[in-house]
């Protein structure tokens, strides 16, 4: 009911902007003949996010979402679909999320309750001006402190039986033990949930603001708590904050997770044990190791591989050719795919996956995968993976140029490859003012300029060089680059300050206009600007030319 109402508002906004009436309202658009409508829109984005952004982005958004179904349809008419980095990567979002389902499960479920939930949620409501007293005790943490367990437990008992509102800071900067916060009255700052450890986060969120906590212990040593002032925090719904909530309560009991992780992947592992042949990975790792030596792709030669070895089984699931692809492919990502190096490589992959194999097969059983909002979200990582690839792979084919191509753009852009302005200097650099001077009335007076830069100059390029510089352009060599601009070809200056306190004496030999800088110096960016260019102009044809393929029409009101 809520979406629905959102819609009809969505529509009196953008309505001002358009009187065209070719469109119901909810209609965004018709990609060839079929009808496109803001509920459909509002299951991409969700109807929230769309409430929160102008009517200019609504439209961008549907622009995003309109191209995203064009792809789409382009991979599955031309059969690009079944491109093995497009095909796999629908294949391993499926599969991540069959086993995330059956964590939700059979970890969470099994762990967490509602009553849980709530505390949860309640917690990420607010946060706490916190101020805290800390007393440490001999501890791997703790190897210097003398005192013990039991003499810093009677210690803290002591402090809280003293401790109120009042006097709590002046007790932190008198006992607390926390370096950080002891000469701060213990201030903390604002904490929020998850912010702390999770004893201490517990003992936060349970003690009312305005109050102290008991005592109790962390690895760092006992503890009380005084949350001073509380604050409000925006947050959404229990339901549309549930992911924040699953890793908060992962971060604060770790090992409650690990423990049931852990029992529960070992029971499916022993009601569905592996048997290994060895035989059959021997023979499938010299002929994959034969080919992959040629063709260097790993993902590839997998797929080349024939199917005829047989290296595992489990429960009546065997582990082939195929299987080894299959988990192979959740590395498409990555830069590099894991390589067997031996048969022993092999089969610890094998081992491996078989555990995740276990949990994506279970998982795809479950009700939960089942369901609408499951196939929801499939949807949109295809549409946004399909955009993705047609965008980035399947549009930029074929625009490699050739040395003809290149050499014409060059000669096309030249403007773009010039040589800036130059001058030729030789330089005397020296450190002493007086000296400087010196040299300059001594130059003046006839002296040869290469032989006093031979004797005097300081920088080492000049100084291999009896003073010339290379030829440079404006900008470099601040001061004294700036002042060689200025001059006349044969111009002698004075000593030119520098901001590194040195000073510079140069001579002008020559001036070198703008020219255009060989092709061959240049290749490497004229070989990224023309792809570069090449793939903006290919991008932008490619999307209009679906548009008419497809007899796009999108609704006046939508209209970027």
């Amino acid at each position: 009911m809520k979406v629905r109402l959102f819609l009809i508002l969505l529509t009196l906004i953008l309505i001002v902007t358009s009187c065209d009436k070719k469109f119901d309202d909810q209609t965004i658009a018709y990609v060839d003949g079929e009808k496109y409508t803001l509920e459909d829109l509002s299951e991409h984005y969700s109807a929230d996010y769309l409430k929160g952004i102008s009517a200019n982005v609504v439209k961008e958004r549907v622009d995003d979402y309109i191209n995203m179904i064009l792809a789409l349809r382009y991979l599955k008419e031309t059969g690009r679909n079944d491109d093995y980095s497009f095909k796999y990567k629908i294949q391993v979002k499926k599969a991540r999320e069959y086993a995330q389902a059956l964590y939700d499960h059979e970890v969470f479920k099994h762990l967490i309750g509602d009553e849980t939930y709530d505390e949860l949620y309640n917690r990420i409501k607010s946060q706490k001006l916190t101020h805290h007293i800390l007393i440490t005790y001999k501890n791997p943490r703790n190897p210097d402190v003398e005192r013990t367990d039991k003499e810093a437990f009677v210690l803290i008992n002591q402090i809280r039986r003293r401790a109120k509102p009042e006097n709590f800071e002046s007790l932190a900067a008198e006992y607390s033990e926390d370096p950080v916060t002891r000469n701060k009255g213990g201030n903390l700052g604002w904490v929020k949930a998850g912010q702390m450890i999770a004893v201490f986060d517990s003992a936060l969120f349970a003690t009312k603001t305005g109050q102290i906590s008991p005592p109790f212990k962390t690895s760092y040593g006992y503890h009380i708590v005084y949350p001073k002032q509380e604050r409000s925090l925006a947050v959404k719904s229990r339901e549309e904050e549930m992911p924040r909530l699953k890793i908060l309560a992962r971060k604060l009991w770790p090992e409650r997770f690990l423990e049931r992780q852990r029992e529960y992947i070992d029971s499916l592992t022993q009601k569905n044990p592996l048997t290994l042949y060895p035989k059959g990975i021997e023979s499938f790792y010299a002929a994959f190791d034969s080919l992959v030596s040629q063709k260097r792709n790993v993902f590839e030669t997998l797929l080349e591989m024939p199917d005829t070895f047989l290296l595992a089984e489990y429960s009546g699931v065997k582990i082939d050719k195929d299987w080894v692809v299959d988990y192979m492919a959740f590395f498409l990502d990555h830069e590099k795919f894991p390589r067997f190096k031996s048969a022993e490589d092999l089969t610890d992959f094998v081992r491996d996956n078989h555990i995740l194999d276990l949990l994506v097969r279970t998982g795809s059983r479950l009700g939960e995968v089942k369901g609408e909002e499951f196939q929801r979200k499939i949807n949109r990582y295809i549409l946004r993976t399909a955009h993705a690839y047609y965008s980035g792979v399947v549009i930029y084919e074929g625009l490699e140029p050739t040395e003809e191509d290149l050499a014409r753009y060059y000669v096309r852009n030249k403007s773009n490859y010039m040589m800036p302005k130059q001058v030729h200097v030789q330089e005397i650099l020296v450190s002493d003012s007086l000296l400087a001077r010196e040299i300059h009335k001594k130059l003046m007076e006839g002296a040869v300029f290469a032989d006093l830069a031979e004797k005097y100059t300081e920088r080492p390029a000049g100084k291999r060089n009896r003073g010339l510089l290379d030829p440079f352009h404006k900008g470099q060599y601040g001061q004294m680059g700036k002042r060689a601009f200025e001059m006349k070809p044969g111009n002698l200056s004075e000593p030119i300050p520098l901001k590194d306190g040195r000073f510079s004496i140069i001579q002008v030999i020559e001036f070198y206009p703008e020219a255009p800088m060989a092709y061959d110096s240049v290749k490497k960016k004229v070989v990224q600007d023309y792809i570069r260019e090449k793939r903006a102009e290919a991008k932008e044809n490619a999307f209009q030319t679906l548009y008419e393929k497809y007899d796009v029409q999108i609704n006046p009101l939508y209209k970027k």
